[in-house]
C-alpha cells in the first residue's frame, strides 16, 4: 500500500502526470544517468517502502528498540543510501521521498547522521523554491528526534517550523541517564542526571498520550498509586521523539505538578529500557529493572502495578 500511495502522490504534484515526470527527468538527469537502468525514483520508492516495512515489522513491546534500530539502519543503507550521491539529479518529488525515508529511519534509529542528510535535502529544496511547510515540519522533527542542535540554527530551512518561538537550544555532551526540562520562553533546557539507585520507578510517558493522561488521572484519585508514582522516587520521562513545541511539557507540569514529565536526552543513555511506548512503567530495585508494566488499558493497570512493586519489595505509601 505504501508503494501505491507514494506513486499516486508522485503523479499528482502538479507535473502533468507521465509527461511531467518525463520532463522533470530529462531536465535534471545527465545523459549517462538517463541511459542507466533503474531510475532513481523507482529505487527511492522501493527503498522508502522497505524502510517502512522494517519499522512496522519490528514494533511492539516484545521488540527492543535498539534491535529495530540496527535492522532499520541495515535496510536504509541497502535500499536508500545508494541514491544519496544522486541527490543533485533528483526531481522535487524524489527529494521529498528521500526526506520521508530519512524521517522514518531517524524515528527508529535516533542518531544525528539522518539529520545531516535531511538538512542537505532541505537546503536543496529551498534552493529550488520548492520547500513546503510539510517538508519544514519533517526536517525539524528529524533534528529534534536525533538531538541535532546544529540543524536548528536561524539559517536552517527548518527554522520556520517553530513559528517565531525561540529556536531550541539542545544541550551537547549528553551524559548517561540525562534528561531535560524545558525553560519557559527561552528555547533552552535544564539538565539533570537520574540517580537510578534513588528511584523506585521510571515512567515512559508523554503529555500528548491519552493513555499516559489516563494513568495520571487514576493515580491522582488512588492514594496507593499516587504514593508509588509521584514524589522524589518516581521519574516521568518522554521518549526521544520529534516534539517541536516544548510548551506542552511546561503546561503539563503546571497542571500536574506532582507528575511532571521530563524529556529524555537520549534513549541510549538508559540501557536497561528496551521499550519506550507510552506509558511504560519500569520498576527498579537497586538501580536495575526489576519489572516492567506496559500500557494503560480501559480498566487501568492498577493490579499489575501493585504486584510489580510488591515483588520488588516496594510498598505503597498513601499520600493525603
Amino acid at each position: 500500500m505504501h508503494i501505491q500511495l507514494l506513486t499516486t502522490t508522485r503523479w499528482h504534484q502538479g507535473r502533468g502526470g507521465i509527461a511531467g515526470l518525463l520532463i522533470c527527468l530529462l531536465a535534471t538527469l545527465p545523459a549517462a544517468v538517463l541511459a542507466a537502468p533503474g531510475p532513481a525514483c523507482d529505487g527511492l520508492d522501493e527503498g522508502y517502502a522497505a524502510v517502512l516495512r522494517s519499522v512496522d515489522g519490528l514494533s511492539g513491546p516484545d521488540r527492543d528498540w535498539r534491535d529495530r534500530a540496527a535492522q532499520v539502519e541495515q535496510v536504509f543503507d541497502a535500499h536508500v543510501q545508494p541514491q544519496v550521491p544522486m541527490m543533485s539529479t533528483l526531481c522535487t518529488g524524489e527529494l521529498r521521498t528521500l526526506l520521508q525515508a530519512t524521517r522514518a529511519a531517524a524515528t527508529a534509529i535516533k542518531t544525528p547522521r539522518y539529520s545531516a542528510l535531511a538538512l542537505a535535502v532541505g537546503e536543496r529544496l529551498r534552493e529550488r523554491g520548492a520547500l513546503l511547510p510539510a517538508d519544514i515540519r519533517e526536517g525539524a522533527a528529524i533534528a529534534m528526534t536525533t538531538r541535532d542542535g546544529h540543524s536548528l540554527k536561524a539559517s536552517s530551512p527548518w527554522s520556520p517550523a517553530f513559528a517565531g518561538r525561540p529556536l531550541p537550544q539542545l544541550p551537547e555532551g549528553i551524559r548517561p541517564f540525562e534528561y531535560w526540562t524545558p525553560l519557559p520562553g527561552t528555547g533552552g533546557y535544564g539538565r539533570a542526571v537520574a540517580d537510578m539507585r534513588s528511584l523506585d520507578v521510571v515512567v515512559i510517558s508523554h503529555p500528548g498520550c491519552g493513555f499516559s493522561r489516563a494513568a495520571v488521572d487514576a493515580a491522582t484519585q488512588d492514594p496507593a498509586l499516587h504514593g508509588l508514582l509521584s514524589g522524589a522516587r518516581a521519574l516521568w520521562i518522554s521518549p526521544q521523539d520529534g516534539t517541536l513545541d516544548p510548551r506542552i511539557f511546561v503546561d503539563w507540569a503546571e497542571n500536574h505538578p506532582q507528575f511532571p514529565i521530563h524529556i529524555v536526552a537520549r534513549q541510549s543513555g538508559f540501557p536497561g529500557f528496551g521499550y519506550w511506548g507510552t506509558p511504560t512503567f519500569y520498576i527498579l530495585r537497586d538501580g536495575k529493572v526489576a519489572a516492567r508494566v506496559v500500557g494503560w488499558p480501559r480498566d487501568g493497570n492498577r493490579a499489575a502495578l501493585l504486584q510489580a512493586f510488591s515483588d520488588a519489595g516496594i510498598r505503597p505509601t498513601a499520600t493525603p
